[in-house]
């Protein structure tokens, strides 16, 4: 059985464990140091300008599209201390982490992000159609065109982080552990998942998170493994997130208040709302690997 090569790409680099921790340390640990400045750093200028902390509060931090763009600003600094670990620690190229033929295609990233988009619609329309109270439209123009610029310069990079280092670097790295790749796509899937916990408020919603997340990236980490690349993976978390903050979004952390043209007002379900993931994952996979299941099979049968 034909192997999966994409975890044979770390064969190319230095893969100690150190690299690895010092990598996952500088490429989390920047980000946060820069928006702990970043976040200090506003707040005494308003202090400076006769605004009191409460203000700086009210306005900075509980502004969701403040919120994005800083999340945009510190997903920009992980991504570069990506680069380099990957770059001078691992001593690899930095496309090992998205193919094995080191060349992009942005024919996958876009055919991933127009499927799920399609899906996500289709899934909408229904609900509409069949339970139109548990939506309600928020659409208003002049926040909804701010929202809009600030998602589409924000969630690529963040998405697309996202899968490099979860799907790439970590799961390629997991795999130097095991030669099962259901077990890289195991762990990845759980630690993708766990970290979605601090997304949300309370602990119903964080379970809803959490299961979602973690079919999600199941889900992703299979189209990987099966595609032996992550580039549709990746455009399928674009427009994952792009359409969760702009077309019908759950007001849940920091999407609460978000313009967007639909918002939910049914509470979470932590069993439907997995049940209906999963269907959007099955289809979405039997979509991609239709008529390449043995693709898939070889992610759990290969020894």
């Amino acid at each position: 059985m034909s192997r999966i090569t994409f975890l044979d790409n770390t064969t190319g680099g230095e893969n100690n464990f150190w690299r690895y921790l010092f990598t996952i340390i500088l490429t989390w640990g920047s980000a946060i140091i820069f928006e702990i400045i970043l976040l200090l750093a506003v707040m005494v200028y308003f202090i400076s300008q006769g605004f009191d902390t409460s203000y700086f509060l009210e306005i900075i931090l509980n502004n969701p599209l403040v919120t994005i763009a800083i999340l945009g600003v510190t997903y920009v600094i992980s991504l570069i201390f990506l680069y380099i670990g990957v770059r001078f620690i691992h001593q690899r190229k930095f496309i090992t982490l998205i193919n094995t033929d080191f060349q992009f295609s942005w024919r996958k990233l876009i055919k991933g992000g127009v499927i799920w988009i399609v899906l996500l619609t289709i899934g909408t329309i229904l609900t509409l159609l069949f339970d139109p109270s548990s939506l309600k439209i928020t659409f208003n123009a002049s926040a909804f065109s701010i929202l809009l610029i600030v998602s589409l310069l924000v969630f690529p990079i963040q998405a697309s982080f996202e899968e490099l280092f979860f799907r790439g670097y970590l799961m390629q790295g997991f795999g130097l552990l095991s030669k099962k790749p259901w077990i890289p796509l195991l762990i990845t899937s759980v630690i993708f998942a766990l970290l979605h916990y601090f997304n949300a408020g309370t602990t119903l919603v964080s379970i809803d998170m959490i299961l979602q997340a973690f079919i999600v990236g199941l889900m992703l980490g299979i189209i990987t493994l099966g595609e032996n690349r992550l580039e549709t993976a990746m455009g399928v978390h674009i427009a994952n997130n792009l359409f969760v903050c702009l077309i019908a979004n759950n007001p849940t952390g920091f999407t609460e208040n978000l313009p967007s043209i639909f918002t939910y007002t049914a509470l979470p379900d932590p069993l439907i709302d997995s049940l209906g993931i999963s269907l959007y994952a099955l289809v979405l996979l039997v979509i991609i690997f239709w008529g390449r299941k043995e693709d898939v099979y070889r992610i759990f049968r290969q020894e």
